[in-house]
């Protein structure tokens, strides 16, 4: 609501003006007004007075607490005044007041040099806060989808990205063509003078110049104009003759003097240079002798036009150059200088071949175009080529532009990125975009045309909060000129719009680390002073520092890495360490001389080891960022996770650069591969709270990517150059133990911990037969030599999986074992152990119910996790199956646990599936006692009023066959008499109500006529069926009758009826317990469940310590507990009154080996009045050590009461 308007005017010497309001208020935005403005459209009568255009203003708060409803004691006023700046620079303008709900305020002083200051304030009438709610109300959080560009200011989207730059260059009066810009701003550079000439910037060179001395030299000069692009080809070609005849022994100066000329035409009309070309003969001119490094920088600059990279790429020369960067006799300067030559010549053809090519290398030609934008002169030829050349234009143009198919460039310039030829060539428009619009900017900024200025440099602030456009234009801000004119920008006194742009666009690009390692901005930030309009004292402050950091090369970078971090890490703190990390990641990127260079560094500040000290920084980086992601609510609400991200990142891909050269200790290494388990967890933490496509998103994709490359770095065993795996073991350990240890999440989710660092693991582990193309060693040395090693580790860690995280990691070793070493089979082991531990759990007698629940649960999923194991064709499944089936070991295991199953009456479709699978294999392999026990799990699963008729088939079917290949010897008669009398029970109830299938009537008669032959063959108790009455019985026969379709069944059925007999009375078969797939517990629940296994707390038995037990060993006298009988001892076993005890201390057998004093019985010590006497003597002094006293020591008192 609006709370004021008015017009101040200040009055007094310090020129003040107030305003105060009736009641406390929140302020929540004031709007100023420039002058002869209509505010509010149903008053067109009031206008705004504001005078003069620009000013600042300090705006004062008298900040007075609100205090809650319900509180008992009413908060004290207080007269403290928050201020507040405002650069006011016209226009219409509103700023954002963020004063919470704890606070109001009543005053409003404002102080500045204004005649007149019009402003509306808008806020709310504050009142007292209502008590907080006592109960919690969850609401659904709106998504917030990003704003996508407009499509003028999206050039990736055009088909002509230089269309806007254009635009605005209309808003120049008679402003020359763009090209001709480019070539001025950044590749010919006019002097001052030729700034002020009439006809500029129309100042041809006249290459038919008639001299009579024209040389080398002269040609140099004339070039140094820009060439008319309506030149006639013949002008160009005699120019291109004339040059040619002027050539003469190869020299130095030549060759400066021609690569000069080379790098002028590079930027004019595109047949200059050909036609040059074609003229000069390059092997007359150049050789590895008359190469200095000014004349490499003039070839660079040529070779950034695409027909000078053709042509040196196609000649000799390009050999030279490689000479150049081999030879040991190259200074590092020129080499240095030959190698960016040799890239920017190759660069041009991978461009070229990017424009139609769409399997072409995108991130090499990204590459490039980062390269080209590093110097002014190589930018301003390339930009130039890309706008003017026709086969580069047509080619682009060749693309078509799919209206907004994609939201934002691809980050190319990163160098990691994988982009297709639609993202490239969206990119390849938006770096033309930006690089054209930063001409335009620079040319309306010479003249200037305020106009203009200022709305390039809107543009370009809106770029700089667009992910894509952002990297173009940051890396494209850090030339010279750039940085110089937004320099000039902020030095105006007076507020400006271009002015508070400028200190804003500079502002963002110091976010960068890599933005410090230019001198330029370097220098900007040096030269900056207090009070500007957007950028704060105290931010500026910080930016001084980090600019001091920077500037003080590696060795302050070495000395902020090697400093202990402290915690929490504040922005300015974390800059730092990001600014130092870009630093030392420049120097090792110089290679091995880098690497010597940065060590050398270290040594001379008395330390060592430079990735020990990153894995302290990355320990305290993985701490901060399990503090961004806690159960809990953040204490620090505000901490932006995207730079501590981008830290953690800089320091992963150094370690990983130095860890082959330089191996870690191995608590060096458990600490780094926890630290990156850590930053990897966390990524995905930020993957499910970030949108996709932010900064802290991408931030905590790209550290994943490199957690994920850094263990497999560290674990590459050919590096050990043994082929022990010691380096990948270690690495797996650590990452199992840090997954299992409790308390290792920090307080965030332990589920997702450990999910997090087994998808690490699974990112770890090679795949069988194809790790060759992996940083890790071949799957054969991880089979032998690492996995076997850590089993107790893996087999903990498996515990905390669930059941489909389990099951596949055990399903990637056993794939990689391949069955070599047995390492799935040993896990499978694992599994039944830990099933029959269960099942053991459920057999104790008065367990609570959660437990038995716990429990069930615990067996029920085991049972799911080995029916995973053997489910499914694949090679690894039958190979587990086959061990089930004929180890002895997990035969005897799965034995007891199904029998146990039996006998606790549970039921569990995965127990089934277990014994489906192992009767589907080779029978004659199976254990024959784990057969029998599959026969009766089948025999309890019949239940035909639950399961469909198909399956009821299925398990009759599966148990015949169990029971047809399970010798005699094997077979209990009474149990499997039991167990199909209780089928039989069920499917006699079930026929009568709903008749059996045919089949199933049929499996039922084939199960009972095996039973009958069995009888007959020596267990004749199989002919009786116990808990089925001859009723019953009588009964399933006529069911049974009934549903036969095969006459001939009719005989084999009244056979069944003479041969069969019941029992007196039907047994009732109880229904089984199903175990549950789900556990759902309250936490009060799961507490007692776990207090329960916990006795009351109790006093620890006192036994006598090992190495005291012993201690008569040593005794001659036989026995040896005769001593305690000897006469020399004998009072020590009885009571003693008054001075007995010191008597028979006196006694020369008692005084032996002692330095007691005599000590006073405790009778006389308490009828004593006073401690006894003791004659002392005084102390020998002690020569040259003086007495000391101490602050606040007063001695001690007397030792006894006097």
């Amino acid at each position: 609501m609006l709370l004021q308007w008015c017009t101040l005017e200040p009055t007094g010497p310090s020129s003040l003006a107030a305003i105060r309001f009736s009641s406390p208020v929140r302020v929540r935005s004031i709007r100023l007004f420039p002058k002869h403005a209509q505010p509010f459209a149903q008053h067109p009568d009031i206008t705004s007075e504001t005078e003069p255009d620009a000013f600042f203003v300090d705006i004062f708060f008298n900040a007075q607490p609100i205090s809650i409803g319900d509180a008992k004691q009413k908060q004290k006023a207080t007269n403290a005044l928050v201020p507040t700046t405002i650069a006011y620079a016209g226009g219409y303008v509103e700023y954002d007041v963020d004063m919470g709900n704890e606070f109001a305020t009543r005053l409003m002083i404002v102080r500045g040099d204004f005649v007149k200051l019009s402003l509306a304030i808008y806020g709310d009438v504050a009142s007292e806060l209502p008590p907080p709610p006592t109960t919690y109300t969850p609401s659904v959080l709106e998504t917030v989808e990003p704003t996508s560009l407009s499509p003028v200011l999206d050039p990736s989207n055009s088909t002509d990205p230089t269309a806007l730059a254009r635009q605005l260059l209309s808003l120049i009066p008679d402003a020359p063509p763009l090209a001709l810009i480019i070539r001025l701003m950044f590749c010919l550079k006019p002097s001052d003078e030729e700034w002020d000439l009439p006809d500029f910037p129309y100042l041809p060179a006249d290459l038919d110049e008639d001299t009579m001395d024209f040389d080398l030299d002269a040609a140099f000069r004339v070039t140094n104009r820009p060439v008319p692009d309506d030149t006639p080809v013949e002008t160009l070609q005699r120019f291109a003759d004339r040059v040619a005849d002027a050539v003469g022994p190869k020299t130095a100066d030549q060759a400066f003097l021609v690569a000069g000329i080379l790098s002028h035409a590079a930027c004019q009309h595109p047949e200059m240079a050909r036609l040059l070309l074609d003229r000069l003969d390059f092997q007359k001119i150049f050789d590895p002798s008359v190469l200095d490094e000014d004349t490499l920088a003039h070839l660079l600059i040529a070779a950034a036009n695409p027909d000078v990279a053709r042509h040196i790429l196609a000649s000799p020369f390009a050999g030279d150059l490689q000479a150049l960067q081999t030879s040991a006799l190259t200074s590092p300067a020129i080499k240095t200088a030959a190698q960016r030559l040799t890239a920017v010549i190759c660069g041009w053809d991978v461009l070229a071949d990017a424009l139609w090519n769409t399997q072409a290398d995108f991130r090499a030609a990204g590459a490039f175009l980062r390269t080209a934008g590093t110097e002014e002169p190589t930018f301003g030829t390339a930009l130039h080529a890309l706008v003017t050349h026709a086969d580069i234009v047509a080619g682009l143009a060749e693309n078509l532009v799919v209206p907004r198919s994609m939201e934002h460039p691809p980050l190319l310039l990163d160098g990691d990125c994988v982009a297709s030829h639609d993202e490239f060539i969206a990119f390849l428009r938006a770096w033309i975009g930006v690089a054209c619009v930063l001409a335009v900017y620079a040319w309306a900024d010479s003249l200037p045309n305020g106009e203009c200025r200022e709305r390039a440099l809107g543009v370009l602030r809106v770029w700089q909060e667009t992910k894509g456009y952002r990297e173009i234009l940051n890396q494209l801000l850090l030339l010279r000129q750039m940085i110089y004119r937004l320099e000039c920008m902020i030095e105006d006194d007076a507020p400006s719009r271009s002015g508070i742009h400028a200190e804003n666009i500079l502002r963002a690009l110091c976010r960068s680390p890599a933005a410090f390692l230019s001198p330029h901005l370097k220098k900007c930030l040096f030269s900056r002073q207090p009070g500007l309009c957007a950028i704060s004292d105290s931010e500026l402050a910080d930016l001084h520092a980090l600019a001091q950091l920077a500037d003080g090369g590696l060795a302050a970078a070495l000395t902020e890495l090697t400093h202990p971090l402290t915690q929490p890490l504040t922005p300015p703190a974390l800059a730092a360490l990001r600014i130092a990390l870009a630093l030392v990641g420049r120097e090792l990127a110089q290679g091995e001389e880098g690497e010597l260079h940065a060590l050398s560094t270290l040594w001379e500040q008395h330390s060592h080891g430079l990735a020990p000290h990153l894995v302290a920084v990355l320990a305290v980086l993985a701490a901060e960022l399990r503090a961004c992601f806690p159960l809990a609510p953040p204490a620090r609400a505000d901490t932006d996770a995207a730079p501590l991200f981008l830290a953690a990142d800089a320091a992963l891909r150094i370690v990983r650069r130095l860890a082959p050269a330089y191996p870690l200790a191995g608590r060096s290494l458990r600490a780094l591969v926890r630290a990156a388990a850590d930053v990897f967890a966390c990524s995905d933490a930020a993957d499910l709270i970030f949108a996709q496509g932010s900064p802290a998103w991408d931030a905590a994709q790209r550290a994943r990517q490199t957690c994920i490359e850094l263990v497999r770095t560290l674990s590459n065993t050919a590096g050990t150059g043994t082929g022990t795996g010691k380096g990948a073991e270690v690495v797996l350990r650590a990452l199992l133990q840090h997954g299992a240890a409790p308390g290792a999440a920090g307080g965030r989710d332990p589920a997702a911990h450990v999910l997090q660092v087994f998808s690490l693991v699974d990112h770890l582990l090679p795949m069988p037969r194809d790790a060759v193309d992996m940083e890790t060693a071949d799957a054969g040395v991880w089979v032998r030599a690492v996995v076997p090693r850590v089993l107790p580790d893996l087999a903990a860690f498996c515990r905390r999986l669930d059941i489909e995280s389990r099951a596949h990691l055990v399903r990637r070793l056993a794939d990689l074992d391949e069955g070599a070493v047995g390492v799935g089979e040993w896990l499978v082991l694992e599994e039944l152990k830990m099933l029959n531990r269960a099942l053991k759990g459920l057999a104790e007698p008065d367990a609570e119910e959660d437990f038995m629940l716990f429990k069930r649960y615990e067996v029920g999923s085991e049972l799911r996790m080995v029916c995973e194991l053997v489910s499914g064709d694949s090679a690894t499944a039958i190979r587990l199956l086959g061990y089930l089936a004929s180890s002895s070991d997990a035969a005897g295991l799965l034995t007891s646990a199904m029998q146990a199953i039996l006998s606790l009456r549970l039921s569990s479709p995965y127990q089934v599936g277990i014994a489906e699978r192992l009767v589907a294999t080779n029978l004659d392999n199976i254990d024959h006692t784990l057969l029998f026990t599959l026969a009766l799990t089948f025999l309890r699963s019949i239940r035909p009023h639950i399961d469909a008729p198909t399956a009821t088939l299925s398990v009759l079917e599966h148990a015949l066959t169990a029971l047809r290949s399970t010798p005699l010897k094997s077979i209990d008669p009474d149990r499997l008499s039991t167990e199909i009398g209780g089928a039989c029970v069920l499917l006699a109830e079930y026929g009568v109500h709903t008749s059996l299938s045919p089949d199933e009537a049929d499996a039922t008669v084939a199960l009972l006529e095996w039973l009958v032959q069995q009888s007959h063959a020596g267990l004749p108790q199989l002919s009786t069926l116990r808990g089925l009455s001859h009723d019953t019985l009588a009964r399933l026969c006529d069911v049974l009758g009934g549903s036969l379709l095969d006459p001939d069944r009719a005989d084999a059925l009244e056979f069944l009826r003479v041969s069969l007999s019941g029992s007196a009375d039907d047994a009732s078969v109880p229904a089984p317990t199903v175990l549950p797939e789900r556990l759902t517990l309250s936490l009060h629940r799961v507490d007692a469940v776990l207090r329960s296994g916990m006795g009351p707390p109790a006093t620890p038995k006192r036994t006598t310590p090992p190495q005291a037990q012993g201690m008569l060993g040593l005794v001659t006298v036989s026995p040896p507990t005769a001593l305690l009988r000897s006469p020399a001892v004998t009072g020590l076993t009885k009571t003693y009154t008054a001075n007995d005890f010191r008597q028979l201390r006196q006694m020369p057998s008692a005084r032996q080996n002692t330095s007691r004093l005599p000590s006073t019985h405790v009778d006389q010590f308490e009828s004593a009045m006073s401690s006894p006497t003791m004659m002392t003597g005084p102390l020998p002094s002690v020569p040259g050590v003086p007495p000391t006293s101490f602050d606040g020591f007063t001695g001690l008192a007397p030792p006894f009461p006097q």
